[in-house]
């Protein structure tokens, strides 16, 4: 969007996210040509320009002007992480249990997993961008933020103004996925615009920033066990997660959930971590198996301190939780001798579930030997495979299962999902162009997250600043896919929304143990990963 005599933003930021600016030379940059204002603001350095190009220039010749102090405090990386995110503080709930000592004493056969995954970007194809324009006292902001009453109400707290002295409009992002930057973009903007009165300042993140500083997917570890008794079922279930939240959105009534309030002068106090509810859940959603066990317990423990921000990624906890939950039900399958789907219809009474799992193995041509590894290891150093994940979304959605056929390239450690079947009970459908669209593209992010995505670190900052460091799914990677509509005019409508997303991680997890006999069980699957393991 344009608006008279607007003005170009850009801000200046360390890395490492606790870093303390301690000197720069704002008289040379405000010399530039077109600058119209550098703003210091304790740790908060932003330029403003009369066209974008100098703008930009500007700010980078303020970055090379700054001498920061790091503080050298974010956890270790890789696998040392989640042994890490174990022993850290936490607030441990339990989300749900069930005992039956008669039927737990029945297990002959216990199997105990741990699977990781890492934390995660947004990746928005557009960096997040916003505008705002103060008029005497009256703040107008421009954004694609999703929540524009709590971010309005988070201004006017960083702003130390009233909310109604602002004015919160939305506008089309190119991209999202739950909490990006695109409300902190939105503070940055106002700060800026309070330094040009009357000027209306548009600020955009540059691609580093976005991968610098938009709050990630948390790493979670899931650790389950269960036991089976002699005729192959579950007789006990045990799923614990280590998780940081995932809800830092605006408005929280004990802090900010603003990068820029926490770096001005006179910061705000940092909202502290809080889990959503059951049984949408956040990082304990989907944690509970819609499975008919005769005991159980779920433990969440959530996190308290956070050194590197994190807060929702499409599913919040779900993706994460369903490929542990799905991933365990086909090693336990494994272990009890039972075809998967089989073993999974076993353990249901919902027959709305047993229809998904059921119609979408149909779709497949499921058989019990289908996409089994070849005998031996082929001339070619292809496998091939099949794996199905299954999950009713917050478990009060749309039902979901997922079938994919992959092909692992044992000499390049690729993998490739080809095709993917999916059926879905989403009760009475209203719009069914719409809830394909949904499927299908949760299946397609999905693919990216497992095969491709995970933000590295060291003990200062994010390592992570670009496409070349962050892979995502190309257009030559992207599966065929068929979905199937289960539709029942007589129930109450079910939201489809991020509902393929477990079930797809699961299913292309169970697919690549079917083709290669290995087991993977930390994400991402990238070759590097693929080829380690399979050597």
């Amino acid at each position: 969007m344009r608006l008279p005599n607007m003005v170009f933003g850009r801000v200046v930021r360390h890395a490492s996210p606790r870093a303390r600016l301690t000197s720069v030379d704002e008289a040379a940059v405000r010399r530039m040509p077109g600058v119209v204002a550098v703003l210091r603001d304790g740790n908060f350095l932003a330029v403003a320009a009369k066209r974008e190009e100098q703008a930009i220039a500007a700010a980078r010749a303020l970055q090379q002007s700054t001498r920061w102090e790091e503080a050298g405090d974010l956890p270790p990386s890789g696998p040392a992480l989640f042994a890490y995110m174990k022993k850290q503080r936490s607030q441990d709930t339990i989300v749900n249990e069930k005992k039956d000592a008669v039927a737990a004493a029945t297990g002959t056969r216990t199997l105990e997993v741990e699977y990781t995954r890492p934390y995660q970007a947004h990746a928005s194809i557009g960096p997040s961008c916003a505008v705002a324009q103060w008029t005497q006292d009256k703040l107008r902001v421009w954004t694609h933020s999703q929540s524009v009453f709590p971010l309005r109400a988070d201004l006017a707290k960083a702003l130390r103004t009233s909310a109604d002295n602002i004015t919160v409009m939305h506008r089309e992002g190119s991209g999202c996925y739950g909490h990006n930057g695109a409300d902190d973009v939105a503070m940055d903007a106002a700060l800026l615009a309070r330094a040009v009165p009357g000027l209306p300042v548009k600020l955009q993140w540059m691609r580093e920033d976005e991968f610098a500083w938009e709050p990630l997917g948390s790493p979670m570890v899931m650790r389950l066990k269960a036991s089976l008794d002699a005729s192959g079922k579950v007789q006990d279930w045990s799923h614990e997660l280590w998780s940081y939240t995932h809800n830092t959105r605006p408005y929280d009534p004990d802090g900010t959930n603003l990068l820029a309030s926490w770096q001005i002068q006179n910061p705000l106090p940092i909202a502290p971590a809080r889990n959503i509810p059951q049984p949408a859940g956040g990082s304990d959603r989907n944690a509970v198996p819609l499975y008919v066990f005769p005991q159980q317990k779920i433990t969440n423990h959530l996190l308290l301190d956070m050194p590197i921000r994190t807060s929702a990624l499409r599913t919040l906890g779900a993706y994460s939780n369903v490929f542990a939950l799905e991933s365990f039900m086909d090693e336990l399958a494994g272990a009890a001798g039972t075809d998967p789907v089989e073993f999974r219809l076993k353990h249901l009474s919902d027959p709305r579930a047993r229809a998904v799992i059921e119609r979408t193995a149909s779709m497949a041509k499921w058989q019990r030997t289908a996409g089994t590894p070849v005998a031996g290891k082929p001339a070619d150093g292809i496998l091939r495979g099949r794996g199905l994940g299954f999950s009713k979304y917050k478990n009060l959605a749309a039902y979901c299962a997922v079938i994919v056929d992959v092909v692992v390239d044992t000499r390049s450690g690729a993998v490739q999902v080809e095709r993917a079947w999916s059926a879905v009970d989403a009760g009475l459908v209203i719009n069914p162009d719409g809830l394909r669209n949904q499927i299908e593209g949760g299946i397609v992010q999905t693919t990216s997250w497992t095969l491709h995505e995970a933000v590295a670190h060291d003990n200062n900052r994010r390592l992570t600043n670009n496409w070349s460091d962050y892979p995502i799914l190309r257009f030559t990677e992207v599966p065929a896919v068929q979905v199937d509509l289960i539709n029942r005019p007589d129930e109450r409508p079910l939201g489809v929304g991020e509902g393929s997303q477990g079930p797809a991680v699961a299913a292309i997890a169970n697919a690549f143990a079917n083709a290669t006999g290995v087991r993977l069980r930390d994400l991402p699957f990238s070759p590097a990963r693929v080829k380690q393991a399979l050597a």
